[in-house]
Parts: C-alpha cells; structure tokens; sequence
C-alpha cells in the first residue's frame, strides 16, 4: 500500500529511523523507550531471536531475550537450579524461591527431629521409642521432604 512505503516521521516531520539498522523505518514499527526498530530488527543481541512477540529485558543498551538474560545474568534457586523471578529469599549466602526455602525448613525440622529421636532410642527412652512404625514414618518424611527440594519449582 502506499502508506507502507511513505517514510514515517516522528517530532519535526524528521524521518524515524531504525535504532538497530539505522535505515529509515516505513510499515510497522516497534518502539521501546522511545526508539523505534524495524520489526524485524527487534532482535535478542545474544541469540538473534523474535523480540516483537516475547518478553525481553534492557541491559549496557542491548535487548535480550529472557532465556539469555537468565543464562547470562540470572540468579538460581540453590535448591531447584531454576532462575528466580520475582521474590527471592536469602539466608546464609544463598539464595531460593520462597517455596523453596519453605520446603528446606521443613526438611531441616524433620531431621532435627529424625536426630532427637535416634539420640534417645540410644538412651533408652521408652516414651520416644513406642515402635519401629514411628521411626519408620519419621525417617520416611525425611526422604519424602528431600525429594520434594530436589524437585522443580
């Protein structure tokens, strides 16, 4: 159509002009931030993926992709390895999801007690040790809450 070939023009009537290939823009254009790209020009720095139709963050004046953000300057989760977005909880030098983090004090709550209950079956405590049912469903939630951190988010 004619309209498509006609140049567009921002303030002043000057041409807009593709920050990405420098060429005048005509037809669709996508603007971030007050600079315009051809939509073809939209493009992940890293890997040269569509940046029209997905998420992508601005970093040093480049444009990139999620993915390759994450890889590239991301931070993971210490109990599932999977890049964290959003709320993050540290404690101790590391860093997780809440969720994460939640399933981890668990854990450590079962083996405190899984520990108190082997330290006085020791002693011969009878109270502690009424069967080898309750040691067996103590050591079984341990397990249980282990897999559950190694687990995805």
């Amino acid at each position: 159509s004619p309209r498509s070939s006609s140049p567009l023009s921002g303030s002043g009537n000057l041409p807009i002009m593709c920050e990405r290939c420098r060429e005048v823009c005509r037809g669709e254009v996508v603007r971030v931030k007050n600079t315009h790209f051809h939509v073809h020009c939209f493009t992940c720095h890293v890997c040269s993926c569509d940046l029209v139709h997905s998420g992508f963050f601005h970093h040093s004046g480049e444009y990139i992709c999620t993915e390759d953000y994450q890889r590239l300057y991301g931070t993971q989760c210490d109990s599932c390895e999977q890049y964290i977005t959003g709320e993050v909880v540290s404690a101790l030098g590391r860093t997780y999801h809440p969720h994460c983090f939640h399933k981890i004090t668990n854990l450590l709550l079962f083996i405190q007690l899984f520990i108190l209950l082997s330290v006085c079956s020791q002693k011969s405590i009878p109270d502690w040790r009424q069967s080898d049912l309750l040691w067996e469903k103590v050591r079984m939630s341990a397990v249980l809450a282990l897999s559950e951190t190694r687990q995805a988010c």
